[in-house]
């Protein structure tokens, strides 16, 4: 016996009821065509409206995974685009003063704010095995193969989970300082943060956190 075609179509076989057609058999493609917020009682309009929100979820934190949840996004676009339209002369003073930039962020990030941010022992380990000790002598790191160590240990050990929890990390303190109204340390973090989620890891925030790591494996040496 041949099977019922399609109201919708009439080519391919109907397989589902359809509310919005007196319960007439539809295919699935027309189903899929045709549903609207008529369909709301059925069965497969409810499975595919519950898909399409699981996947809207996910897209939404992932593109605010890196600074947590979409309302922390929110949080952040806001500030960041305050910070950028009233203060935008803290910033440009940064980028034009490139040694300025270096120092402010790093006075900045050695305060005990920071002090818990470093490389940890099992980072620090493996940049040991894979460059071999860094050379003790002072001022190597100055050096042409000092700069090209360290930047060999960040990219060793800086991989997305890890930059993605800093910077959520970074840019809640971010927030912190912008509503506090210190705008040179929420430029300083904010330029630090975007360059980290710019894989750019040679900034003044991940140098901190190499030397606190490499000071500490000195340290258990002795």
């Amino acid at each position: 016996m041949a099977k019922e075609k399609c109201v919708n179509c009439g080519s391919k076989p109907g397989k589902r009821k359809c509310l919005i057609n007196n319960g007439a058999l539809i295919c699935p493609v027309c189903c899929a065509t045709i549903r609207n917020e008529d369909c709301a009682e059925c069965v497969f309009y409810q499975t595919s409206a519950e898909f399409t929100q699981k996947k809207q979820e996910k897209e939404s934190t992932s593109a605010g995974s890196y600074f947590g949840s979409p309302a922390m996004q929110k949080s952040i676009m806001e500030a960041s685009m305050g910070l950028m339209n009233a203060h935008a002369a803290i910033g440009q003073e940064y980028d034009k003063d490139t040694d300025k930039f270096m120092a402010d962020s790093l006075n900045f990030f050695s305060t005990e704010e920071f002090s818990e941010f470093t490389f940890t022992d099992e980072e620090t380990d493996d940049i040991i095995k894979e460059l071999g000790e860094p050379v003790s002598q002072e001022g190597w790191f100055h050096t042409e193969e000092g700069t090209e160590y360290y930047k060999n240990a960040v990219l060793l050990i800086m991989n997305d989970k890890r930059f993605r929890e800093l910077s959520k990390q970074l840019m809640a303190i971010f927030l912190k300082y912008y509503r506090k109204n210190e705008f040179d340390k929420a430029w300083l973090i904010l330029s630090n943060a975007n360059r980290i989620m710019e894989s750019d890891f040679v900034v003044p925030f991940s140098i901190m956190m190499f030397f606190r790591g490499i000071s500490r494996w000195k340290l258990g040496r002795v």
